[in-house]
């Protein structure tokens, strides 16, 4: 007889046919460091020999059953069972047995034996449930447990199953396994995706004992989702009142939960995340879904006591929602004109870029329904659809290490590079556009400016195209059709960004200079000439001139629409032409600035006035605002020049990266705000186009337009079309009211048309923990007082008090400039809250999932924005 220890089974190449699916799996695992328990296999040959001497009559019964009724099926499986327990099992076969046993699990060992069938656990078939397992046994009761699972291989039940997927009735192949068993505390069951709801979740259900207990349903057991891509955990937590346990006098039964465990989560969250950490990387292993079964002993340790295929998950053409980085830009509800706007300009951006990226004509056409869907719209929130984004990178980035590179720039936690392939052809186009483009680079970002200014003030000039709807719609499809014609230049100096900074981190590290994050970020600090830092100097010149001046000063004291409509007397002409030159330059510039519905400062003065005035309390100053970012920035260029010293040729490579580093940085935030000024006169233009239908009675009042699309309003301006929209408005009016109350994640996945649902949101903090780690981005350590933000003010009185929000979004930088730190469950190192958080000097920690839920306003906390953790004090 033949027995296969686990040593042997990943040292060899033994097929599931051979061992079985249940022990090919867990050998998979064990070859790759999962933490599995010991086991010992007895292959389908051996059990083949050890039923030989039934094996005519198992045959001659099984015969037939493709036919039978369900009756005569249960009558011919209990024969069966009484033929396969009837067989005495060999002398040698028990001695072997015993002798592989104690060399294998050592004297006085408690096994699970298991069933381990050669189509069990696979691709389409699973056998759950189906086969016995025998729990904690011992030496002496090891051959009768260990006939009585093969007999259930050949129960009324499994015979069913096989009937139904038509699997083979005769000579079934059948191992067993031999398991050392884990005397869990705590047990359950992991799917990596959820397939009754968002698949971007893995699920998992758990309870206290051991895991026959669970996967009977015999013990009561809370169920956690965790996402992928943020690591938000939600929790349903049931009181647990019965744990399946081991007694040595009466074997293993139904026991009492401690009382002060009843309500408690069975799993803490540190455990929750470990379990999600090996479940998913077994869903890597197997290249599909995962199904993982663990249990955790009473030293914390983790046990994964299964793997499998999902069978059920049918995950073909899984299309993946993920709000990283935009998020920024649409945070929140975002109004359909809003959305189809900005999914028509990625569009034409991205297609129109793909002859600078050399990609050949037949790919473009091929992309085309890509580069459509680039974005989606998912109960009123803006989403990538990631999985398009990737179709369309892969044409673009060379390798799997340039695509990892892309991923963290735009805080993509959960990416999909390792799952990709990048052919040789493709690596040596990508390489010739890039030299195309490093050649082009500055003289590109030129031209870029030179025509976006050109086409914005034309863009602006809509008053000479008001004589009708069709005139004011050629209008704007021929200035923005120019606007956007250049556009692609952005995203080549994105591209470069992302590249020099990538390539600074891997130079700091090289030299061994310092942290490279940390330290790249402070070389970063100060760039100088950034647009977003301009519009926060210029608003502290107009508060220092007011508290200069008196009059301003008393005036300030009013409430801001007083100021607005005072502040045109002529008596303060002066303070008064500074204002509306900001309002001309920067006045597009505000919270969620890229929502069309959002209103301007330059269309609204008033909105601005508030903020000046908050500003107001402030202490910072123009100039002091200078020379915190010198001080940053000088002293990690001291850290460098110390390390690494002009003369060496390395200091000339460093500082040629750091140069194109911060070159592409400051293009990219000034690039950023045209596209805002961009927007804001887009704003214009379709209000003034809602004007128009409310005066010809198709919506109420102008601002209805946003609820319309761009389709919309072209049908409306250019085909004349009249149709009543008032009775459509009010219903999407209705709609957003019941979205507004939906808990959405960071990430979803679906497969088909339809969206998963998702419940109302909860206020509830999700979390145990009290220290909570993301990503460090500007340095400094502060305790202050936090202030939860979720729908912010221009006015929010955020002075000196540590700012905890989802994310935030250029106009953020008025309350930034106010705050003594800033953390956000979104971001990365290269968003907009990381850069401005560095131009500015104070603490800034990104990507710490639900951290909104972890505080609440008034609660004292402490940011350390050099080591990326936040916490509770006191």
């Amino acid at each position: 007889m033949r027995f296969f220890t686990s040593n042997e089974i990943i040292g060899g190449n033994y097929p599931s046919s051979q061992i079985g699916g249940k022990a090919f799996y867990l050998a998979q695992l064990l070859k790759n460091k999962f933490p599995v328990p010991d086991f010992l296999v007895i292959p389908c040959s051996t059990v083949d020999q050890l039923l030989e001497p039934v094996n005519v009559a198992v045959v001659q019964l099984s015969r037939g059953l493709s036919e039978s009724s369900d009756a005569a099926l249960q009558e011919t499986a209990l024969a069966i069972q009484q033929c396969i327990r009837s067989v005495s099992l060999p002398e040698s076969f028990a001695r072997e047995l015993q002798d592989a046993c104690c060399q294998q699990f050592g004297t006085g060992y408690l096994l699970a034996v298991r069933s381990s069938a050669a189509a069990e656990d696979g691709a389409s078939t699973s056998f759950a449930g189906q086969h016995d397992t025998a729990l904690y046994v011992q030496e002496g009761d090891l051959a009768e447990q260990i006939k009585s699972v093969i007999a259930s291989g050949w129960n009324a039940g499994a015979l069913k199953y096989r009937l139904l997927h038509q699997l083979p009735m005769e000579r079934i192949q059948f191992a067993v396994l031999l398991q050392q068993m884990v005397a869990a505390e705590k047990s359950g069951i992991c799917f990596s995706m959820n397939l009754k709801g968002n698949m971007a979740d893995m699920v998992m259900v758990a309870g206290y004992g051991l895991g026959e207990g669970i996967v009977s349903d015999r013990v009561e057991t809370d169920t956690y989702w965790v996402n992928r891509q943020s690591k938000f955990i939600e929790k349903k937590v049931v009181p647990k009142l019965t744990a399946l346990r081991y007694q040595p006098q009466s074997g293993v039964v139904p026991i009492p939960v401690a009382e002060t465990l009843q309500a408690q989560p069975a799993l803490r969250d540190a455990e929750i995340m470990q379990v999600f950490g090996q479940t998913i990387a077994a869903e890597a292993l197997l290249r599909s879904p995962a199904d993982t079964e663990f249990s955790i002993d009473h030293t914390g340790k983790l046990y994964i006591l299964q793997m499998r295929p999902i069978t059920t998950a049918g995950t073909g053409a899984i299309k993946i929602l993920d709000n990283t980085n935009i998020v920024e830009s649409y945070p929140g509800l975002t109004l359909p004109l809003s959305f189809s706007f900005a999914a028509q300009a990625y569009q034409n951006v991205f297609s129109g870029s793909s002859e600078v990226f050399m990609m050949p004509a037949k790919t473009v056409r091929a992309l085309q329904g890509v580069f459509e869907h680039l974005l989606a719209h998912a109960y009123g929130r803006v989403y990538y659809r990631l999985d398009n984004w990737y179709r369309m990178m892969a044409r673009v980035y060379p390798s799997r290490r340039a695509m990892q590179a892309w991923e963290k720039a735009v805080g993509l936690v959960d990416g999909e590079s390792a799952k990709m392939q990048f052919p040789l052809g493709r690596k040596i186009r990508t390489f010739l556009a890039l030299a195309k483009i490093i050649a082009g680079y500055k003289s590109g970002n030129r031209r870029f400016f030179r025509l976006f200014y050109q086409n914005y003030a034309a863009l602006r000039r809509y008053e000479d195209h008001l004589a009708s709807p069709s005139a004011l719609w050629a209008h704007y499809e021929r200035t923005t059709s120019a606007m956007f014609r250049p556009w692609y230049l952005t995203l080549v100096n994105d591209f470069l960004a992302f590249k020099c900074f990538g390539w600074l981190q891997d130079l700091i590290q090289y030299f061994r200079i310092g942290d490279q994050e940390e330290l790249a970020n402070d070389l970063l600090c100060g760039i100088g000439g950034v647009d977003s830092e301009e519009a926060v100097i210029a608003v502290l010149r107009l508060k220092e001139a007011i508290a200069g001046d008196k009059a301003l000063s008393k005036l300030f004291l009013q409430p801001p629409e007083a100021i607005a409509q005072a502040v045109t007397d002529e008596a303060y002409r002066p303070f008064y032409d500074q204002v509306n030159a900001y309002l001309e330059q920067y006045g597009d510039r505000t919270l969620a600035e890229l929502k069309l519905e959002t209103k301007s400062l330059r269309r609204h003065p008033e909105l601005f006035f508030r903020l000046l005035k908050n500003q107001l309390s402030t202490a910072i100053t123009a100039a002091g605002f200078r020379e915190k970012q010198v001080q940053i920035r000088n002293a990690a260029e001291a850290k460098v020049a110390q390390k690494l010293p002009w003369w060496r040729p390395g200091s000339w490579l460093l500082n040629t990266v750091l140069h194109f580093a911060r070159y592409g940085l400051k293009n990219r935030e000034n690039m950023r705000l045209c596209r805002t000024r961009a927007y804001g006169a887009v704003k214009d233009i379709f209000l003034e186009i809602g004007k128009m239908m409310a005066n010809d009675g198709i919506i109420a009042v102008p601002e209805d337009v946003f609820y319309l699309t761009i389709n919309d309003l072209k049908d409306y301006c250019a085909n004349g079309n009249r149709d009543d929209k008032m009775a459509f408005v009010a219903r999407m009016k209705t709609q957003y009211a019941a979205w507004a109350h939906l808990h959405l994640p960071d990430r979803i996945m679906y497969t088909g048309d339809t969206l998963p649902v998702f419940a109302a949101a909860s206020s509830q903090s999700q979390s145990q923990e009290q220290r909570y780690s993301g990503i460090a981005v500007s340095q400094g350590r502060v305790v202050a007082e936090a202030i939860v933000i979720t729908e912010p003010e221009l006015d929010t009185p955020v002075k000196g008090k540590i700012l905890i929000t989802k994310m935030t979004d250029p106009g953020w930088i008025f309350l930034m400039a106010q705050a003594a730190g800033l953390v956000s469950e979104k971001g990365s190192l290269l968003s907009h809250t990381a850069i401005v958080g560095r131009e500015l000097g104070i603490p800034v920690v990104v990507g710490i999932p639900g951290v909104t839920t972890f505080f609440k306003s008034g609660d004292m906390v402490g940011l350390d924005g050099d080591a990326g953790v936040v916490w509770r004090v006191g």
